[in-house]
């Protein structure tokens, strides 16, 4: 079977993880896997490697799968079958017509959670629509991820010796990724007389101010429900410059616990990478990576479901009133934070089970093909 795949797998962000995962997952099922690039980006960070299938070419195509940005997508019809991902993040509630042209147009759509699933294939099933909604497992790319790190976190700076490392990668400025509520809850949790720090390392650049102002911003807040001046350490590294694989590889490595409270359903490729260097990651209950990974590898976040009301909408048709994400509750987040600093019996059985994890991804997958 000949399969034309089409994404961003060459950008250096999530979309370009999420897309390359799933473009070695299908190169897996040992089908003839034809790829070409594309970019959602007017200045992409993009790596430099070309994947072997990008040589490949034939004159017929059975499957295209599309990894794209709802416009981006076509329908094309010499091919057997269209498949659809679109990185969905919310779920789908009473989502407009026009929001689900481009999904109408599929035969398959592919999310990686149930919630969306069951949400998206309702809305299109309201418009008549012939569109199977599948969720596929997780996924992910492990060729650049070293078992060892090249450099030390905590060699690096001696004030982190002898800590329990929290750490959060993300985008600092988007409220989607929690960044704000795992500040409030690790200030709450914590006081300077805890060996803790809570390392945050944006994953693009960001003017130093700007992380300045949110922290000034998380202090005040704490400061209205709990008068302590003593607040525990909390270390930016690098605003200005952004994230480099080896240091991510480090942060998993070195640290003792990712901190995701992100708002998005889908499955977030920093979680699954932190879970398979045996680290212990913090997400949101009713996310995808909760769903599939659940209490016996991650650290579940009690949340509530809310309408995607937000003023950092990138497009008109993402992020609307007809969708709804999880947002974390505080309180339990940081209760959640002190479990895991305390409780070292439970800690080390999720460690264990992780374990296994890098063998799981490395195995062929996606045969729902």
């Amino acid at each position: 079977m000949n399969i034309l795949f089409v994404g961003p797998y060459r950008q250096k962000d999530e979309w370009g993880r999420k897309s390359k995962s799933i473009l070695k997952a299908v190169q897996k099922t040992g089908h003839d896997v034809t790829s070409r690039p594309i970019f959602l980006t007017s200045n992409p960070n993009v790596d430099n490697y070309m994947e072997s299938c990008e040589f490949n070419t034939s004159e017929h195509y059975d499957i295209l799968i599309q990894f794209l940005l709802q416009p981006y997508a076509i329908y094309d019809g010499r091919v057997s079958k269209r498949i659809g991902i679109f990185n969905t993040e919310t779920m789908p509630t009473k989502m407009a017509l026009g929001q689900l042209t481009k999904e109408l147009l599929m035969d398959e759509i592919w999310t990686d959670s149930h919630f969306i699933q069951n949400g998206l294939q309702n809305s299109l099933d309201s418009y008549q629509g012939n569109v199977k909604v599948s969720a596929i497992p997780p996924v992910l790319d492990t060729t650049h991820l070293t078992e060892k790190s090249s450099i030390s976190i905590r060699a690096s700076d001696r004030e982190l010796d002898g800590r329990f490392l929290f750490y959060y990668i993300g985008n600092l400025t988007e409220e989607k990724g929690g960044f704000k509520e795992a500040c409030l809850a690790y200030m709450n949790a914590f006081s300077n007389s805890d060996q803790v720090a809570l390392l945050v390392a944006p994953e693009m650049p960001v003017p130093e101010e700007e992380v300045n102002k949110i922290l000034e911003d998380c202090h005040a807040c704490i400061g209205e429900i709990k008068h302590s001046l003593h607040h525990p350490l909390i270390k930016v590294l690098r605003p200005q410059e952004g994230l480099q694989t080896s240091e991510r590889i480090a942060l998993h490595v070195d640290s003792d616990c990712m901190v995701s409270p992100g708002y998005s359903l889908s499955t977030n490729s920093l979680v699954l990478e932190a879970a398979m260097y045996k680290n212990t990651p913090i997400v949101n209950k009713g996310t995808a990576c909760y769903e599939w990974w659940g209490e016996e590898n991650l650290w579940g976040v009690e949340s509530y479901e809310d309408l995607c009301v937000s003023r950092q909408r990138p497009l008109p048709y993402r992020f609307t009133s007809g969708e709804s994400w999880r947002k974390p509750i505080i309180k339990s987040l940081g209760e959640t934070m002190l479990e895991v600093y305390i409780d070292k019996f439970k800690r080390d059985k999720k460690v264990k089970a992780n374990a296994k994890l890098r063998n799981y991804f490395n195995k062929p997958s996606l045969e729902i093909l």
